[in-house]
């Protein structure tokens, strides 16, 4: 069997907005903004202690030691990211367990933090209460309850936030395709 370990983490996964769309009008130009993403974001992912795990297209599976580097290494994603043209991203936080393995992780908790990410506004972050918990201890955080996603095959209860401090944008929630469970009853 290969090597596996387990750990806790801070969990990032990101995904550049209309990048589909992109890659249609102008190969070459989707093809530049990825490797501008990679020149600009990886020093900040070693800056913060994160480790930079994988490109899955336009996407990014990432790792951090603590919440507060994840999320102060993705305020930092986004600040820059406004001063590029097409590099729009959704940030989705959650912190767990993950097995390491092959240099690659998985987990129930990395399908949380994936299934988290859609609930992000374009420029903004979503957050799992696991991440909203370490930041209600920080007055300078503000972050709204937007509801319990509906997560099949995740053996945990989740409740999703999005960020609202930072100049960050609040979720619209008609504007997310991904689904909450109904709440009442």
């Amino acid at each position: 069997m290969p090597d596996q370990t387990r750990k806790l983490a801070a969990i990032v996964f990101t995904d550049i907005v209309g990048f589909t769309k992109l890659t249609a009008e102008d190969q070459s130009k989707a093809s530049s903004l990825l490797k501008t993403q990679r020149e600009l974001f990886q020093p900040l992912v070693a800056n913060h202690n994160g480790s930079w795990i994988k490109e899955m297209g336009d996407g990014l599976i990432l790792t951090f030691e603590t919440v507060t580097d994840a999320v102060q290494c993705c305020l930092e994603f986004q600040k820059r990211a406004k001063s590029i043209d097409d590099l729009i991203l959704r940030i989705g936080i959650h912190q767990g367990e993950i097995l390491i393995e092959e240099n690659d992780i998985i987990g129930d908790d990395v399908n949380v933090a994936a299934r988290i990410e859609p609930f992000s506004a374009p420029g903004g972050i979503a957050i799992s209460n696991k991440v909203n918990d370490a930041l209600v201890r920080e007055k300078e955080f503000t972050t709204k309850y937007l509801g319990k996603p509906q997560l099949k095959g995740v053996g945990q209860e989740v409740k999703v936030y999005c960020i609202t401090s930072h100049d960050l944008p609040e979720t619209d929630l008609s504007q997310v395709s991904a689904k909450l469970e109904p709440e009442g009853f």
